[in-house]
């Protein structure tokens, strides 16, 4: 994935499968973090108290390097890993898929279940709307005012935004800014006697 930007869900989606009288249900939703998720885990738990597993999957990070998947009690690797497929496969990130299983009396087999999970997770994942996320990074320029003008348009048009702007003999901007522009933006109009202070580990 790109380091400035990612796709994840831009609002939820539901689905439901049925497999041998097995009800799954499936549902995708965005999240900012890990907390985000146990969040709506923990409504989703209270909403079906009655089931019997509750698996799941996450991904988190503009790269997707954080994951997650849990079986909730069905065999190993026959739940939250079928989900955590259907996520990659998406290419999304700060997304979560929970299927809820309410069974039907008949077993289903190690394969009938990654292929009931997956499936699930497919459908909801399909039922989400889809957006693509530019990941900014916090930074402080100041530049003399003779500058600012130019300074500020080079910012929008390298996909920032200028969330505070103040015109004094010395001008102060806080940007957001995509982490790739950062050093050749530092370069541009450093040697103009722009200063940039960033939270960005020197990128």
């Amino acid at each position: 994935m790109s380091t400035d930007r990612y796709m994840t869900l831009a609002g939820a989606g539901e689905a439901t499968y049925r497999e041998k009288a097995s009800r799954f249900l499936a549902y995708a939703f965005p999240i900012a973090d890990e907390e985000a998720f146990q969040s709506e885990a923990a409504r989703l738990a209270r909403r079906h108290h009655d089931a019997r597993h509750h698996c799941y999957a996450w991904v988190l990070g503009a790269d997707g390097a954080r994951k997650r998947s849990n079986d909730a009690g069905e065999p190993q690797g026959t739940a939250g890993r079928p989900i955590l497929r259907r996520i990659e496969a998406a290419g999304l990130t700060h997304a979560a898929v929970v299927v809820v299983r309410y069974f039907g009396g008949t077993l289903l087999g190690k394969g009938g279940l990654v292929r009931a999970y997956g499936e699930a997770a497919r459908l909801a994942l399909q039922a989400a709307p889809v957006v693509e996320q530019v990941v900014r990074i916090p930074l402080t320029i100041t530049c003399d005012q003779a500058l600012a003008g130019a300074l500020r348009a080079a910012v929008l048009q390298a996909d920032g935004e200028v969330v505070l702007a103040t015109y004094d003999e010395r001008c102060r901007f806080d940007v957001l800014l995509p982490p790739s522009i950062i050093t050749v933006l530092r370069n541009n109009w450093s040697v103009h006697g722009a200063l940039f202070d960033d939270q960005a580990g020197g990128k």
